[in-house]
């Protein structure tokens, strides 16, 4: 696959990487430090007031289906398309997600943080009855698991190793993967799951394994025949197909 170095041959240095990565690092950068600047400058739940003054039918659709790009469904479309090319790639950017959701898991059950529904109602009830409220099967009424956002942390782990690792169509793919982390992020304030501190949170987090995972990828199992390839390979290495010339007629 053009997008991808072949294994073993990923750039380690970190002055490369930056160079090849600076427009992804740099975005998610900015996005964190605007999301501290309103962390610090408004009060806990401000931005989901906000967002949720701007709810539409258009966006309801939109957001219900864009927070599962943060889902293992989004980890099987991954596998299908990046499988074709190098199946240690596929491989390594579903542990990617995986390990950033474990670990959002495990911080979750630390921190235990209550959800925004409940955290409103609990503190500031005649705010929650201000509400435009999702149907039922939307709402998340859990005193602990706010902090930080799993989905926002797999979305980013994922879709920014997949960057990380891109090399021809490296501007699309780079846009791509960032307007689809950033989504998942936003969706998941938009449904009120989460405040903004827990995507915050969840994007630093995902940021980082995949950083962390980018330059281990190929130094496990580094030579292992099978990894090296991709169901598509196989497409390519068949013989070509001759054409049978049926002898003359006596």
């Amino acid at each position: 696959m053009d997008n991808l170095p072949p294994d073993g041959q990923a750039e380690q240095e970190p002055v490369s990487f930056f160079r090849h990565n600076w427009l992804f690092l740099v975005a998610t950068l900015l996005l964190v430090v605007a999301s501290l600047y309103l962390l610090f400058t408004s009060q806990q739940g401000d931005t989901l007031i906000v967002i949720n003054q701007y709810r539409s039918v258009f966006f309801d659709y939109f957001f219900k289906i864009g927070t599962h790009f943060g889902e293992p469904v989004a980890y099987a479309g991954v596998v299908a398309i990046v499988g074709a090319f190098s199946y240690r790639k596929a491989l390594f950017a579903v542990l990617t997600g995986a390990a950033a959701g474990v670990l959002a898991g495990v911080l979750k059950l630390c921190f235990a943080e209550a959800r925004p529904l409940r955290w409103f109602f609990d503190n500031h009830e005649a705010t929650w009855h201000s509400l435009n409220h999702f149907e039922e099967e939307w709402r998340s009424w859990a005193e602990v698991g706010s902090f930080p956002s799993g989905h926002t942390a797999s979305a980013f782990a994922l879709y920014s190793f997949l960057s990380f690792n891109a090399r021809s169509g490296k501007l699309p793919i780079t846009l791509f993967c960032l307007a689809l982390a950033a989504m998942v992020g936003f969706s998941r304030m938009y449904l009120l799951y989460h405040f903004l501190r827990d995507v915050t949170a969840g994007a630093v987090l995902g940021v980082t394994v995949a950083i962390v995972v980018y330059y281990w990828q190929d130094k496990l199992f580094a030579n292992h025949a099978i990894l090296k390839r991709g169901w598509a390979t196989r497409f390519r290495t068949l013989p070509p197909v001759t054409e049978k010339v049926s002898p003359p007629e006596a």
